[in-house]
């Protein structure tokens, strides 16, 4: 199993309740984890806050944020991402704000790859 996919079965089992203790925390933790070594740990915190922020305008089933779509949102910073994971405008927007204000800290292909493939989704 790929760390996406087993972050991604993390997030689902907490919306689904089985892990409610430190959701949150362990929602951050696991994000900031796999999409560091992409966009620098700082970086990789700050994009989770602004994430969470936007989820929680838009509270899921239950009144609580979707971090699933944190999950969504980490895959597509490695390269995972498919046509089956849905992120709204404002999870987009924080992605490439992130991507843009990290961008002398990543690698310039790994940058390129993904401000390509947000001009692709007509995300820029």
């Amino acid at each position: 199993m790929r760390a996406v996919e087993y972050f991604l079965s993390q997030l689902d089992k907490m919306e689904r309740g089985g892990l409610e203790a430190n959701a949150e925390e362990t929602a951050i933790r696991g994000f900031t984890d796999l999409v560091a070594p992409v966009t620098g740990r700082d970086s990789a915190r700050e994009l989770c806050s602004a994430l969470l922020e936007v989820l929680r305008e838009k509270p899921g089933p239950g009144g609580r944020p979707s971090y699933v779509k944190l999950a969504y949102a980490a895959a597509f910073l490695l390269g995972e991402f498919d046509d089956s994971m849905e992120l709204g405008a404002g999870e987009w927007e924080e992605i490439r704000n992130t991507l843009e204000d990290a961008a002398c800290d990543m690698d310039l292909k790994t940058l390129t790859a993904l401000m390509g493939e947000l001009l692709e989704r007509g995300k820029i």
